[in-house]
């Protein structure tokens, strides 16, 4: 048995399908309270704010606050704020990024036209007449910035198509590389544990993608424990520390694995 861990913790396909509740999870943070585990969710969630986030996770029934998320837009406008400073940015995905990027100091913009970065979120619906505009754009000299390549993401009981299939799209038609910010990058989580102030050697990831989550986190070499439900229904990577069925299972887990 070893001291109390803290956790990172996803949220898509853990906590919660698309707008419903994951049997269990509720519990299973109020249990870490309990023992005075920490836990930071870590998301690569770009159509929403930690406070869009918070509200909506409060509606299903948990009960967290706005530092207790890290979402990979948060991630991405600190990573223009410390290249750029104040950084004129074409932006692909939804309307909310806009308003994110302008209370940093970013002006933002959808139309053809000069800028240092082309920005890169999930919309509900792909259109490639911004991708067309992003390749000119990258090609003048903007950084392209994408804050994930995730091939699919859980909605509700659907598996939709995700950030990367966009991401591959620019890429094929750009010569240079794609900067990238959320999981499974090693960046991310190395942000993330600065952010919470917890040790390496003391943290486990929850996950349910064996990319994104899991291979991510043994890569910047983290424990991993990884649920079967959302996206990890079929493998899990050679490495992974722990699997689950789901979130639920997650109290019983722990007593079995750590001291009160």
């Amino acid at each position: 048995m070893v001291p109390q861990p803290d956790f990172f913790i996803d949220i898509d396909g853990v906590l919660c399908d698309g707008p419903n509740l994951i049997e269990g999870g509720p519990q299973s943070l109020s249990f870490l309270r309990s023992q005075s585990s920490r836990f930071l969710l870590v998301t690569n969630t770009t159509r929403m704010s930690a406070l869009d986030i918070e509200y909506k996770l409060n509606d299903i029934g948990y009960k967290i606050t706005g530092e207790e998320i890290f979402p990979v837009s948060q991630a991405t406008v600190e990573y223009v704020n410390s290249k750029y400073g104040h950084a004129h940015c074409f932006l692909i995905g939804d309307e909310n990024l806009d308003s994110l990027f302008r209370s940093h100091g970013h002006t933002v913009t959808r139309n053809e036209e000069p800028v240092d970065a082309v920005v890169i979120g999930q919309a509900q619906w792909a259109h490639f007449g911004e991708i067309d505009i992003a390749r000119r754009l990258v090609e003048a000299g903007a950084e392209p910035v994408a804050m994930h390549k995730d091939p699919t993401w859980p909605d509700g009981g659907i598996i939709r198509i995700g950030l990367g299939p966009i991401v591959a799209a620019l890429q094929s038609a750009i010569s240079g590389k794609i900067t990238l910010i959320g999981k499974p990058e090693t960046a991310f989580f190395e942000m993330a544990l600065t952010r919470a102030g917890y040790q390496r050697s003391n943290t486990i990831m929850i996950g349910d993608s064996p990319q994104t989550d899991i291979a991510g986190a043994i890569s910047a070499g983290l424990k991993t424990l990884q649920v079967r439900t959302g996206n990890g229904a079929d493998t899990s990577p050679k490495g992974c520390d722990w699997v689950l069925n789901s979130i639920a299972e997650l109290p019983q887990w722990y007593r079995s694995n750590f001291k009160n």
